[in-house]
Protein backbone atom coordinates (compact mmCIF):
# COMPACT_ATOMS: atom_id res chain seq x y z
CA UNK A 1 0.00 0.00 0.00
CA UNK A 2 1.49 3.32 -1.09
CA UNK A 3 0.69 5.99 1.74
CA UNK A 4 1.58 8.86 -0.32
CA UNK A 5 -1.12 7.66 -2.99
CA UNK A 6 -3.53 7.81 -0.53
CA UNK A 7 -2.50 10.91 1.33
CA UNK A 8 -2.28 12.99 -2.16
CA UNK A 9 -5.99 12.35 -3.14
CA UNK A 10 -7.73 12.26 0.53
CA UNK A 11 -5.84 15.64 2.03
CA UNK A 12 -7.77 17.87 -0.91
CA UNK A 13 -10.97 16.50 -0.46
CA UNK A 14 -10.76 16.67 3.43
CA UNK A 15 -10.07 20.04 2.92
CA UNK A 16 -12.66 20.30 0.72
CA UNK A 17 -15.22 18.98 2.63
CA UNK A 18 -14.34 20.85 5.51
CA UNK A 19 -14.49 23.91 3.54
CA UNK A 20 -17.64 23.42 2.61
CA UNK A 21 -19.37 22.13 5.93
CA UNK A 22 -17.11 25.43 7.65
CA UNK A 23 -19.09 27.47 4.76
CA UNK A 24 -22.70 25.91 5.70
CA UNK A 25 -22.69 25.92 9.27
CA UNK A 26 -20.99 29.89 9.19
CA UNK A 27 -23.80 30.77 6.95
CA UNK A 28 -21.85 32.39 4.41
CA UNK A 29 -23.41 32.02 1.37
CA UNK A 30 -21.75 32.30 -2.45
CA UNK A 31 -23.84 34.11 -5.01
CA UNK A 32 -25.91 31.54 -7.06
CA UNK A 33 -29.12 31.33 -8.81
CA UNK A 34 -32.42 29.52 -7.54
CA UNK A 35 -33.61 28.40 -11.02
CA UNK A 36 -32.97 25.02 -10.90
CA UNK A 37 -35.59 22.41 -10.64
CA UNK A 38 -33.54 20.31 -8.02
CA UNK A 39 -34.06 21.34 -4.17
CA UNK A 40 -31.24 23.49 -2.82
CA UNK A 41 -30.12 21.05 -0.14
CA UNK A 42 -29.69 18.09 -2.88
CA UNK A 43 -27.99 20.24 -4.78
CA UNK A 44 -25.26 21.32 -2.75
CA UNK A 45 -24.56 17.91 -2.32
CA UNK A 46 -24.50 16.97 -6.12
CA UNK A 47 -22.19 19.75 -6.45
CA UNK A 48 -20.37 18.65 -3.53
CA UNK A 49 -19.77 15.32 -5.20
CA UNK A 50 -18.38 16.67 -8.53
CA UNK A 51 -16.03 19.19 -6.88
CA UNK A 52 -15.14 16.11 -4.53
CA UNK A 53 -14.42 13.48 -7.65
CA UNK A 54 -12.62 16.94 -9.19
CA UNK A 55 -9.94 17.61 -6.31
CA UNK A 56 -9.63 13.65 -6.14
CA UNK A 57 -8.66 13.84 -9.68
CA UNK A 58 -6.10 16.73 -8.93
CA UNK A 59 -4.61 15.09 -6.21
CA UNK A 60 -3.83 11.43 -7.88
CA UNK A 61 -2.49 13.64 -10.87
CA UNK A 62 0.07 14.99 -8.90
CA UNK A 63 1.06 11.73 -7.37
CA UNK A 64 1.62 10.60 -10.84
CA UNK A 65 3.43 14.00 -11.30
CA UNK A 66 5.65 13.22 -7.95
CA UNK A 67 9.18 14.73 -7.99
CA UNK A 68 8.40 17.07 -11.00
CA UNK A 69 7.54 20.64 -10.89
CA UNK A 70 4.31 20.16 -12.50
CA UNK A 71 3.20 18.54 -9.27
CA UNK A 72 4.08 22.31 -7.83
CA UNK A 73 1.81 23.74 -11.01
CA UNK A 74 -1.04 21.35 -9.92
CA UNK A 75 -0.72 21.70 -5.84
CA UNK A 76 -1.36 25.78 -7.48
CA UNK A 77 -4.73 24.80 -8.99
CA UNK A 78 -5.98 23.10 -5.81
CA UNK A 79 -4.83 25.59 -3.70
CA UNK A 80 -7.07 28.17 -5.63
CA UNK A 81 -9.68 25.70 -5.77
CA UNK A 82 -9.87 25.58 -2.15
CA UNK A 83 -9.64 29.14 -1.81
CA UNK A 84 -11.77 29.99 -4.47
CA UNK A 85 -15.29 30.70 -2.17
CA UNK A 86 -13.11 32.97 -0.11
CA UNK A 87 -11.54 34.54 -3.27
CA UNK A 88 -14.85 35.41 -4.71
CA UNK A 89 -17.03 35.90 -1.45
CA UNK A 90 -18.18 39.52 -1.66
CA UNK A 91 -17.28 40.13 -5.33
CA UNK A 92 -19.50 41.80 -8.00
CA UNK A 93 -20.56 39.34 -10.85
CA UNK A 94 -17.79 41.12 -13.51
CA UNK A 95 -14.76 40.18 -10.72
CA UNK A 96 -15.96 36.97 -10.42
CA UNK A 97 -16.53 36.01 -14.37
CA UNK A 98 -12.62 37.99 -14.40
CA UNK A 99 -11.72 35.32 -11.81
CA UNK A 100 -12.86 32.98 -13.78
CA UNK A 101 -11.27 33.72 -16.59
CA UNK A 102 -7.80 33.51 -14.79
CA UNK A 103 -9.00 30.02 -12.98
CA UNK A 104 -9.88 28.48 -16.59
CA UNK A 105 -6.25 30.30 -18.31
CA UNK A 106 -4.29 28.80 -15.46
CA UNK A 107 -5.85 24.94 -15.41
CA UNK A 108 -5.00 25.38 -19.37
CA UNK A 109 -1.80 26.25 -19.31
CA UNK A 110 -0.88 23.74 -16.15
CA UNK A 111 -3.01 21.33 -18.28
CA UNK A 112 -0.37 21.48 -21.50
CA UNK A 113 2.33 21.40 -19.12
CA UNK A 114 1.72 18.34 -17.21
CA UNK A 115 0.31 16.91 -20.80
CA UNK A 116 3.87 17.69 -22.15
CA UNK A 117 5.36 15.36 -19.41
CA UNK A 118 2.80 12.74 -18.92
CA UNK A 119 -0.08 12.38 -20.67
CA UNK A 120 -1.62 9.49 -17.84
CA UNK A 121 -1.31 12.69 -15.45
CA UNK A 122 -3.18 15.16 -17.87
CA UNK A 123 -6.52 12.59 -18.21
CA UNK A 124 -6.94 13.65 -14.47
CA UNK A 125 -6.36 17.34 -14.97
CA UNK A 126 -8.89 17.20 -18.07
CA UNK A 127 -12.15 16.99 -16.08
CA UNK A 128 -11.52 19.91 -13.91
CA UNK A 129 -10.96 22.01 -16.95
CA UNK A 130 -14.03 21.09 -18.85
CA UNK A 131 -15.91 21.61 -15.90
CA UNK A 132 -14.91 25.10 -14.98
CA UNK A 133 -15.34 25.86 -18.98
CA UNK A 134 -18.60 24.43 -18.69
CA UNK A 135 -19.95 25.93 -15.22
CA UNK A 136 -18.97 29.59 -17.14
CA UNK A 137 -20.22 29.32 -20.32
CA UNK A 138 -23.50 28.19 -18.67
CA UNK A 139 -23.65 31.13 -16.17
CA UNK A 140 -22.86 33.58 -18.93
CA UNK A 141 -25.86 31.71 -20.81
CA UNK A 142 -28.26 32.01 -18.16
CA UNK A 143 -27.45 35.89 -17.42
CA UNK A 144 -27.78 36.41 -21.05
CA UNK A 145 -31.08 34.63 -21.27
CA UNK A 146 -32.36 36.08 -18.10
CA UNK A 147 -33.08 33.14 -16.70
Amino acid sequence: MNIVLYLSILIPVILLISINFYMKYNNILLEGGSSSVIPGESREYIILSIWTILIGFLGYSCYLMRNNISCVAIIIIIIYTLAYPFITLGKNRIQIESLNIIYILITYIIFLLVLSENSNASVYILPLLLWITYIFIASNISDISGI
